[in-house]
């Protein structure tokens, strides 16, 4: 919000300059290039009112410098055909400009919900395996480390089954955001299952993974205690270097050490190092 309207005043204070050397250069000389630029800028950011109100501004400078350098020659019916043509132009502009902005966040956020998670608002299967095979490729390729780490969370079902799913939902939710505000914004966080989730790890080797996982491990048993339920996680952890496996073979990998972290008791996190 407080974005929107520093573009609209910014939108305005540029009319108010263009009337500025459009009064000084004289009504000869146009200005309607550099009056489309703040009805194009408002437009974008704003939408589709404020860029009507800046086309209206930019139209009544236009006016106004005109009235004052009028010529006898000119009559006032020219100079108000003329007014009206150009506020015509203008709301063009400004309504073609707002649409343009609006479809491309409309196909933004259509993007968005194709490879999001509806419950948590992480990557859904999909666009995680996507995103992880990308930087598998970019492994490959430039002979760095990576790091995919497989989470569990152990006795969750109890929750579904004695709490109802709704509560189960809603810790699936403090799972994942307790997850986000963990991990590097270069970390990458999906959803593979119902309370299965993998964090994959670009450029990461075994030392920095084991960190990153003891902080997560951490964390998470923090926000799953306070749902009042024996809830932890266990977690497997696949570190490789240039020659990696596929996606589907490192999840696998991840998978039996998670498994593996169970046998031993649970909440904490088994590693292996390709």
């Amino acid at each position: 919000m407080i974005g929107h309207r520093l573009y609209f005043f910014v939108s305005i204070l540029f009319i108010i300059l263009i009337g500025f050397f459009d009064f000084v250069t004289g009504a000869h000389i146009s200005m309607l290039l550099f009056y489309a630029l703040p009805i194009f800028l408002s437009s974008w950011f704003c939408g589709k009112t404020e860029g009507i109100v800046v086309a209206a501004a930019a139209t009544a400078s236009w006016l106004f410098v005109n009235v004052l350098h009028h010529s006898p020659e000119e009559s006032d019916a020219v100079l108000s055909w003329n007014a009206l043509t150009r506020l015509g132009i203008f709301m063009l502009i400004a309504y073609a400009v707002s649409l343009q902005a609006q479809l491309r966040k409309s196909l933004a956020r259509e993007k968005l919900r194709a490879s999001t998670d509806g419950l948590t608002g992480l990557l859904n299967k999909t666009a995680f395996r996507e995103r992880a095979e990308e930087e598998i490729h970019r492994t490959q390729r430039y002979n760095h480390p990576l790091s995919l780490a497989f989470i569990d969370l152990d006795n969750f079902k109890q929750v579904n089954d004695n709490q109802g799913h709704a509560r189960g939902d809603k810790l699936l939710q403090n799972v994942s955001n307790s997850i986000m505000q963990t991990i590097r914004k270069t970390d990458i966080a999906g959803r593979v299952g119902g309370d299965e989730f993998a964090v994959f790890f670009p450029e990461t080797g075994e030392e920095q993974v084991r960190h990153a996982v003891e902080k997560l491990v951490l964390a998470l048993d923090i926000v799953t205690s306070q749902s009042g339920w024996q809830v932890t996680a266990s977690i497997g952890v696949v570190t490789c270097k240039g020659s990696c496996d596929s996606y589907d073979a490192l999840l696998g990998r991840a998978d039996k050490l998670m498994y593996l972290a169970k046998e031993k008791g649970k909440n904490a996190a088994e590693f292996m190092s390709i």
